[in-house]
């Protein structure tokens, strides 16, 4: 064995003395913590973090971004592959509709048929439940000329109200409005007193959908609106309106309960129905409308009895014009006037006339005299040279049909 003191200088042999000497006085445990590398003389080395990232890092950041890419072409290929199913189970879909809805198959053959094709098809898939519904749903919109039952037949048979209500559960809002949808285009009123339940519901988007499919699948004249309190928008408005008109419907019963309704909304929709059906309104009901303090109530009530011609409410709109605080309202009771207007019109306007200052509404007081007497500019002059080189410019305007 080659003696270590024999390679060293003579510094380097007392030192090492020195150190073994002080190793020798220490005890055990302290001895071999000595003999032991710190971390901040190995951890931090450059050949340290070299090794770690040749031999950790590097290795597994490979294998990362293989297992990556791997996976990015599996699910790719997979999409594919599903995307390729559904296409030729929409065209399954299709023709077996096709076939089943414009047959004459009896209740027990068409629910036999419905069976057997749901063992060629993967029907436990959500995606091909809602392939059927979709395709149940084009047909009851788009195409006429079958018995639609069929489409509601084809609709239970296949269980899909099962799956409609499981989404009318589901705590999203979202879900809920789905099936409610279903049941509403599909014309499936036998859960129709389920959807009241949402008539309230503090979500405004379900709360409509509930109301708009109420109304469609209701038989009782539209009464759920009797007692309803939310706000209707104008969207759900014109929905309502359409599902009246579709429906060809008559005048709903309660209508006249609807003019009186605390809920303005009601009263809006009612003065449309109106207007749509040709009904009449009284100078009691007229007084009524008029006194609401809802500006779109009062401007509903003038076009109504504009479109209705109700000339007995020609001293009404007179007594009413000074008290309308809305511009636009008082424009509409000027057009209305020069519709329905008389000698007492014509004087009122004319008095009304150089006074106004507002020149939209000065304009409209120009039209309604020259619609109930169309020679009363001819020589008409006044006092004011500015107020006179104004009204001739609007008669101007009034009664040349190139200017309009």
């Amino acid at each position: 064995m080659i003696n270590p003191f024999l390679v060293l200088s003579k510094d380097e042999t007392r030192n090492l003395i020195r150190e073994i000497g002080n190793l020798n006085s220490l005890s055990e445990f302290d001895y071999f913590n000595n003999l032991i590398p710190t971390l901040s003389d190995t951890s931090f080395s450059p050949e340290f973090i070299v090794s770690v990232l040749k031999f950790i890092v590097i290795p597994l950041f490979v294998l990362f971004i293989t297992l990556l890419v791997f996976s990015l072409v599996i699910n790719r290929y997979k999409h594919e592959q599903l995307a390729l199913k559904k296409r030729e189970i929409d065209t399954l879909v299709n023709d077996f509709l096709t076939e089943i809805i414009f047959s004459s198959y009896s209740g027990k053959e068409m629910k036999e048929k419905i069976a057997d094709f749901k063992t060629q098809i993967p029907y436990d898939e959500k995606w091909c439940r809602y392939v059927i519904l979709n395709k149940l749903i084009h047909f009851k919109q788009n195409i006429h000329g079958f018995d639609q039952n069929q489409i509601l037949l084809v609709y239970k048979y296949f269980g899909l109200q099962s799956y409609s209500q499981r989404l009318i559960n589901d705590r999203r809002w979202y879900f809920k409005s789905l099936g409610i949808y279903h049941y509403q285009v599909l014309d499936y009123k036998i859960k129709k007193g389920q959807l009241k339940s949402f008539l309230h519901h503090k979500n405004k988007y379900l709360r409509s959908n509930a109301l708009i499919a109420t109304i469609a699948l209701s038989d009782e004249k539209f009464g759920v609106l009797d007692n309803y309190t939310e706000k209707i928008s104008r969207a759900d408005e014109l929905k309502i309106l359409d599902i009246i008109y579709q429906k060809k419907s008559k005048l709903p019963e309660n209508i006249v309960k609807w003019i009186y309704h605390e809920n303005n909304s009601i009263v809006i929709l009612a003065l449309k129905l109106i207007i749509r059906y040709k009904e009449q309104l009284t100078i009691t009901q007229i007084n009524h409308l008029l006194q609401n303090n809802d500006v779109l109530v009062r401007k509903e009530t003038l076009l109504a009895i504009r479109e209705l011609e109700l000339r007995e409410a020609n001293e009404t709109l007179i007594d009413h014009y000074p008290t309308e605080s809305n511009k636009r309202n008082r424009i509409s009771c000027l057009k209305t006037l020069g519709i329905i207007g008389n000698t007492k019109t014509l004087q009122f306007a004319t008095e009304i006339l150089t006074s106004e200052n507002d020149l939209e509404i000065k304009f409209e007081i120009v039209n309604c005299i020259n619609k109930i007497d169309k020679t009363y500019f001819d020589n008409f002059t006044a006092e004011n040279e500015t107020e006179n080189n104004t009204i001739k410019k609007i008669v101007l305007h009034v009664t040349n049909p190139y200017l309009n």
